[in-house]
């Protein structure tokens, strides 16, 4: 039973770390204007990226490259990174936002199960109108979970750095 166990857990765990990974030579780096302290965030690879560029058009990149230093490549065309007035994607090294969307989403899936809970099993009607709240609390955790939206015109800067 240990080894069935053993290999089952040797298995879990080279089908986790077998995903596949982008081995591209560089990154798009996000870093803010006018910090008293530095903050730099870099945009996952292989996720999907929403640009919405300075002539109006709104683009959705799932297989983008980077070619050069100033140039995002895509299936039809070409960008390059002064042309972008915002970007929304998942950025890398968010575990506080993470945590904290979690525990806000999780409070408010809490509430709302105690709120439906007592008013139907206690038939105390208003506790019903807990739900409501709650239902908000959770969506907010919810929106700190999902991926953020960056005005590159304004308050951030977009790189592109080399991995080294």
């Amino acid at each position: 039973m240990k080894q069935l166990l053993l290999v089952l857990l040797l298995l879990l765990y080279f089908c986790c770390t077998a995903q596949n990974r982008n081995n591209n030579s560089s990154v798009l780096l996000l870093s803010k204007n006018d910090a008293s302290k530095p903050v730099k965030l870099e945009l996952k690879t292989d996720k999907l990226i929403k640009v919405k560029t300075t002539d109006g058009r709104k683009l959705t990149l799932v297989n983008y490259s980077i070619l050069g230093d100033s140039v995002i490549a895509f299936s039809t065309d070409t960008i390059t990174l002064r042309d972008i007035a915002s970007i929304k994607g998942k950025v890398k090294g968010n575990a506080l936002r993470k945590v904290g969307g979690g525990l806000v989403a999780g409070t408010g899936y809490y509430f709302v199960a105690v709120g439906y809970l007592v008013g139907t099993l206690a038939l105390y009607p208003t506790a019903y109108l807990l739900i409501l709240p709650s239902a908000g609390v959770a969506y907010a955790g919810h929106y700190l979970l999902g991926a953020r939206r960056f005005n590159t015109t304004e308050k951030w800067a977009l790189s592109i750095n080399k991995v080294e």
